[in-house]
């Protein structure tokens, strides 16, 4: 991927298309002329990289503390230099009981059809479960906005540093009756925030056959039933969703949203 002064960097698979990380209006404006001398005809920003790194700016927010690993990026400075929101995400609070009640027709089919969930414990090893990971992730996300792939031993090496905040009874793989992986859910617990005894649903993924069985709802309800007898009776945090992905109409029945992000973009 390339990458160039004051947080810019061109899109690893359309280099028309440049990212420029948060900051200041003057660095934004000198990585906004590096990225035309290097062919880019579009900036977006706040962003890293690609997407499995830093981006997205709060645009709208209630008084809840940040939770961990959530973008705090101010929208002023893009707005400033003449940005305009490309895609829109949110993050909600869904409360656990409730939860779980939204997804019991899921789980029950689910479990019927001959599915299983296993734990993260259930992989040799955290770089064995982050290779499935990172299988499963290539192809759930291929269509999401601004979706770029990543190497696998850059994906290793991104999210090896995590291994300490994760609890493994919260990681969740689903098996088909086959047994191979058809799904993930990736839950970490706030541990900014831990009076809160809240967790978060960091990444939900499914194999693009896999939509429409409700795989998606029985996995997040696992989730928040071993947070709940963890003891984080707080609720889930569904993060950073999306607004055109099936992650929404999970959260939708029993979650709140109490902030909301944006992409911004403009022609260079």
């Amino acid at each position: 991927m390339g990458g160039g002064m004051n947080g810019a960097h061109v899109n690893p698979i359309d280099p028309s298309i440049g990212h420029i990380e948060d900051g200041p209006e003057a660095g934004i404006e000198a990585a906004e002329a590096w990225l035309r001398a290097q062919g880019c005809t579009r900036a977006r920003g706040p962003m890293g990289p690609t997407t499995w790194h830093t981006y997205r700016a709060v645009i709208e927010t209630s008084d809840r503390p940040f939770f961990l690993g959530e973008p705090t990026a101010q929208p002023t400075a893009w707005v400033n230099r003449g940005y305009a929101p490309i895609a829109h995400y949110a993050s909600a609070l869904a409360d656990n009981q409730a939860q779980m009640a939204a997804a019991a027709r899921h789980t029950a089919a689910m479990e019927r059809a001959g599915w299983c969930l296993r734990t993260l414990e259930a992989h040799d090893g955290y770089e064995s479960a982050l290779e499935c990971v990172h299988t499963i992730s290539q192809a759930a996300f291929s269509a999401a906005f601004a979706f770029t792939p990543l190497p696998l031993s850059e994906f290793i090496a991104l999210y090896t540093p995590l291994e300490p905040l994760v609890d493994p009874r919260l990681v969740f793989t689903a098996f088909d009756p086959s047994g191979r992986p058809g799904g993930f859910c990736f839950a970490v617990p706030d541990r900014l925030n831990p009076a809160g005894q809240t967790f978060i649903v960091k990444t939900l993924a499914v194999l693009p056959e896999h939509r429409s069985a409700g795989l998606g709802s029985w996995m997040t309800a696992a989730a928040h039933q071993a947070a709940h007898d963890l003891g984080y009776v707080g609720g889930g945090i569904h993060a950073l969703m999306w607004t055109g992905s099936r992650s929404n109409q999970i959260s939708k029945h029993a979650g709140h949203v109490f902030r909301r992000y944006a992409l911004f973009e403009k022609p260079l």
